[in-house]
């Protein structure tokens, strides 16, 4: 894997009044919190601009912003010093509660701290490492580390209970919401969720930004943005995720193999997106999990819509690649998928390296090197429930059995992509690689309204084959893009 490299984010609110500038300004102040102290007590004297900085060191003790808001350019800042631990052991916690919680309350970011050891096998709790809930706006979650948020709960989904933990998570629960969320460069690693996930984001949430995360080693989903699960009660078609960018961000070994409450059955995703819309996922890694990437509904009747998936890697899954529409014939849809300029290998298990289940709707697949685990056949998989209008451009296929190719759907191209060290994980191309030059640039998506898709194009227009590969290199370089997620050449990429 490429280290990740924070890169600079265009800012989705207003410019500040120059007034309210110098007022926060002249108010800035920096609290420090040393061991033996109380970092809540810092955090109620912090006004805007303010940064509460936690010393290095363990600190046995929540940390709660309930109400508590800073401004435009004026952030309330939690900062932790190399070595400030936030340390769940011995806490006590009620309901879904946050080491680090974040309730109704605006321009606030969380930052460098390590969040770990809160947990519980008490069924009506939910442990999460940084909570962000209620309403809200202008949260920022950055550089934190969470690890060890556990619910040891031993009972499973068959004995009828719901246990969870969460490692890092943002419910929108109020009709106001939750808006302009940026979730960046975290580690969430070593958590055991049971029914929950690991970074999520659910409910009334408009506009968020997800970026450079690590999620690995946990025992459920990596990373889920989902609607209709009744967080938001009477919010109707806004109890739903929507209006985000999920970029440069690895999902590894996260798995419900080890997890009591699925019987140690393999079915956690990567990335998941279980109700929401409008999300653009690209330049992300997801390897070594039991699904790679899933767009599905869980609820009757409703549906994961409007998902570009680009210029990603997909490698080494044991169960599938990707996984789109119900899990079974009664649940939802997965509607307006785009899925271009991806690069697979090797993910296999009940499904394959792409899996359309019940309700796949008006989704198109363009431009991705697949590398199957066994046959080329066997790396395409359709159930026969309820799917229409789906569509098939030009895509290479390949595997180490050529014997059968049979059922492929669309343009195909048949050939060794000649991935560089695909058991490594290196999906790039080598320049014989005859995925070169192979692909065609697809119309741009014009009908998604948001301030977000502004501030990322400037067009407002988003890329279909977005507009840089996985390394952040050109899309287009010559004449025609290459099939995969590397467009093969030299030109310097930017941060991914």
């Amino acid at each position: 894997m490429m280290k990740k490299v924070p890169q600079t984010i265009v800012s989705l609110v207003a410019p500040p009044l120059l007034l309210w500038s110098a007022v926060a300004a002249a108010h800035a102040a920096t609290i420090t919190v040393n061991p033996g102290q109380s970092i809540q007590t810092a955090v109620n004297q912090a006004k805007a601009g303010d940064v509460v900085l936690v010393k290095a060191g363990t600190y046995n003790q929540k940390v709660l912003f309930n109400g508590r808001s800073g401004a435009a350019g004026a952030f309330i800042t939690l900062r932790g010093e190399a070595g400030a631990i936030v340390d769940g052991t011995g806490v006590a916690t009620s309901g879904r509660e946050g080491l680090v919680t974040i309730r109704n309350s605006n321009y606030v970011q969380v930052e460098n701290l390590t969040v770990t050891g809160l947990i519980t096998d008490d069924h009506e709790r939910t442990p999460v490492g940084i909570l962000v809930e209620g309403s809200g706006s202008n949260i920022q979650i950055v550089g934190n580390d969470i690890h060890h948020i556990q619910h040891t709960s031993t009972c499973a989904e068959s004995d009828s209970c719901l246990v969870g933990a969460h490692g890092l998570a943002v419910f929108g629960t109020s009709s106001a919401g939750i808006t302009d969320v940026r979730i960046e460069n975290n580690r969430v690693h070593d958590n055991v969720l049971q029914a929950s996930e690991a970074l999520v984001v659910n409910g009334n949430v408009n506009r968020f930004e997800v970026l450079f995360n690590d999620v690995y080693d946990n025992n459920n989903i990596g990373y889920d943005f989902i609607g209709y699960e009744g967080e938001c009660g009477g919010c109707g078609e806004n109890d739903r995720v929507r209006n985000g960018i999920v970029r440069g961000n690895r999902a590894a070994n996260n798995s419900t193999t080890t997890n009591p409450w699925y019987n140690f059955d393999g079915s956690a995703a990567g990335f998941y997106v279980d109700g929401g819309r409008y999300i653009v996922f690209e330049r992300n890694v997801s390897t070594r999990n039991d699904i790679g990437f899933e767009f599905a509904s869980e609820h009757p009747g409703k549906a994961t819509e409007d998902i570009l998936m680009t210029n990603n890697f997909v490698v080494l899954n044991r169960d599938a690649g990707l996984s789109l529409g119900g899990y079974e014939s009664d649940l939802g849809a997965a509607r307006r998928i785009k899925v271009n300029n991806n690069s697979f290998y090797k993910n296999k298990g009940f499904g394959s390296e792409i899996t359309l289940q019940y309700k796949v709707i008006d989704s198109s697949f363009n431009n991705n090197v697949i590398f199957g685990a066994s046959t080329i056949a066997e790396s395409y998989i359709a159930s026969p429930g309820g799917s229409s209008g789906n569509t098939w451009g030009r895509n290479l296929w390949w595997a180490p059995s050529t014997s059968s190719s049979r059922g492929i759907p669309g343009t195909t191209v048949f050939q060794d992509p000649r991935y560089v060290a695909p058991d490594q994980g290196n999906l790039r191309l080598q320049g014989t690689s005859p995925a070169i030059n192979q692909g065609s640039l697809g119309a741009a998506l014009t009908g998604w309204s948001s301030p977000l898709w502004t501030s990322y194009y400037s067009s407002g227009s988003i890329p279909a084959n977005g507009n840089r590969d996985y390394d952040g290199q050109q899309r287009l370089e010559g004449g025609t893009i290459d099939l995969g997620a590397d467009e093969y050449g030299t030109t310097a990429g930017t941060a991914r």
